[in-house]
């Protein structure tokens, strides 16, 4: 797995930020603070990208849960290459725009993206062996709404605060087995990108 050349991710970044500025009111799909953030929300989406990249053995197919307007799981659609990803989200308004987001980005750079509108409980597929889930729920809960998707070991990746050890702590408790952290590199303005990696739930 392989990250695309900037010209090629930005080509396909331009189209979303510009479906973000066209949408983003009508289909409530960011507070006023949030839009003026949005380069530094594309920015720690490069962020992920990076860490799934630096990824050993190299993942195969990604979930990001709860994906709301689509920060980070169509910023790494754009700039991963290789990687199939499938983006979930419940709320209808967010998951209509998911579907205009990745429309444009599969037509910029080709990459397999996939939208369902639904509970992620209630979603089966192909296994998956990374879970991405931005601003979702602790380590514990994500492993177990997702338990039915992974494969025999899954990587959890997500932007956590100062405490995020001792959800690595409590997935431990939860599953009875280690659990192994692979990324944990600060971020900008706060926050540390933490993937760990252990068992698969199904």
């Amino acid at each position: 797995m392989k990250l695309r050349p900037p010209t090629e991710r930005d080509a396909a970044l331009e189209r979303y930020r510009a479906l973000i500025a066209r949408y983003h009111d009508t289909l409530d799909l960011m507070s006023p603070k949030a839009f003026a953030n949005l380069e530094r929300h594309v920015a720690q989406g490069f962020a992920y990208a990076d860490a799934l990249a630096a990824l050993s053995p190299a993942p195969t197919r990604m979930l990001d849960l709860g994906s709301g307007v689509g920060l980070p799981g169509i910023v790494v659609a754009a700039a991963v290459a290789e990687l199939p990803i499938e983006l979930i989200e419940r709320r209808r308004k967010r998951a209509t725009f998911l579907r205009m987001a990745a429309a444009a980005v599969v037509d910029a750079v080709g990459t397999d993206v996939r939208v369902t509108e639904a509970d992620a409980r209630e979603v089966y597929g192909p296994a998956v062996d990374v879970v991405v889930a931005q601003a979702v729920a602790d380590f514990a809960t994500v492993h177990a709404l997702t338990a039915h998707r992974h494969g025999p070991e899954v990587t959890l990746l997500a932007r956590k605060g100062p405490t995020w050890r001792d959800q690595v702590a409590a997935l431990e408790a939860e599953i009875g087995s280690a659990v192994e952290v692979v990324v944990a590199r600060p971020l900008d303005r706060g926050g540390t990108l933490v993937a760990v990696r252990t068992r698969g739930g199904s």
